[in-house]
């Protein structure tokens, strides 16, 4: 039982350390496509009320001059949508692609950790974590050596 009991228990741990990984890299990756859909919600539901406040002014316009005026040069009568239009796909492009970006460096990142989990090696963002402690002990240690240089 005691053998049985020691082989699992790495096994048991790293599936525990997997969830954590898992888990925390889908609360990232939730957190990016909440925010890009509401983005995008919002980016397309000012563009539409821009419409209907162009098409509204237009048939305004339409209705003050009459039907006589709307039929000799009805171009004139049509609301100005089209860069409307072509502004919200832009913006609406622009937002899903930097949200896919996002996402696929947060379920890359997410693979690597668990990939790394599972040879029993650091995660690379353990590793990232490290060297950027490194460095901020690097910076201070030559902060205070020219400060000390200075002085003198």
């Amino acid at each position: 039982m005691n053998d049985v009991k020691g082989a699992v228990e790495p096994y048991v741990a790293k599936g525990q350390d997997l969830v954590t990984v898992s888990f925390e890299t889908f609360k990232q990756a939730n957190v990016i496509v909440v925010d890009g859909v509401q983005e995008l919600f919002k980016t397309n539901v000012d563009a539409g009320k821009d419409l209907f406040a162009a098409a509204q002014t237009s048939f305004e316009k339409a209705k003050a001059d009459g039907l006589k005026a709307v039929a000799t040069k009805p171009i004139e009568y049509l609301p100005d949508g089209k860069d409307l239009v072509i502004a919200a796909y832009k913006d609406s492009f622009s937002i899903v692609t930097k949200t896919g970006e996002e996402l696929f460096s947060v379920v890359k990142k997410g693979y690597e950790d668990v990939a790394a989990k599972l040879t029993g090696s650091t995660t690379v963002s353990g590793e990232v974590k490290k060297v950027k402690s490194a460095a901020r002990k690097t910076a201070k240690k030559a902060t205070s050596a020219a400060k000390k240089a200075a002085a003198q």
